[in-house]
């Protein structure tokens, strides 16, 4: 008995590090957001190392109407994102790839950028610096009502 062939398609889907732009594609914008939402005129730097969590949070962010600064992958991405625009607000992983993202929130406490912690770490309090104490800490998986509730908040 001969067993049927297996025929694979040379085709791969590759997923972007990030969505293009309507721009020129160098502003470091992962979309332009909607016109009308919650979130209009916002724009939310998000810093997450794994592509789906980061790409499913810039969706759902770009439906309420902000635009995503990122998403960004490595402490280094998100400090040159910031360097290049001031976010209105932030939204941070802990762990990015076994670098902790603890210098970027320094930065951002600098420049009076508002930001929480979207973690499997919100539990770990002795893993925050001084610095990181008192923003918010969202667990992991985070409800989109809860994200957009907070990162409201955090602009007023």
């Amino acid at each position: 008995m001969r067993l049927p062939s297996v025929v694979r398609d040379a085709r791969v889907l590759m997923f972007p590090s990030r969505r293009a732009p309507l721009g020129d594609g160098n502003d470091g914008y992962g979309g332009q957001g909607a016109s009308e939402g919650p979130m209009s005129g916002m724009t939310v730097l998000v810093v997450e190392d794994d592509f789906i969590v980061a790409y499913d949070m810039q969706m759902m962010l770009e439906e309420q109407g902000a635009r995503v600064l990122g998403p960004a992958h490595s402490l280094a991405e998100g400090q040159e994102l910031l360097a290049q625009q001031r976010p209105t607000v932030a939204v941070l992983d802990v762990n990015l790839g076994g670098e902790y993202v603890f210098p970027l929130a320094e930065a951002l406490r600098d420049q009076q950028v508002p930001f929480l912690f979207a973690t499997a770490y919100a539990d770990e309090d002795r893993l925050f610096s001084q610095a990181a104490q008192g923003a918010p800490r969202l667990s992991k998986p985070v409800l989109p009502n809860v994200l957009i509730t907070q990162l409201l908040r955090l602009k007023r």
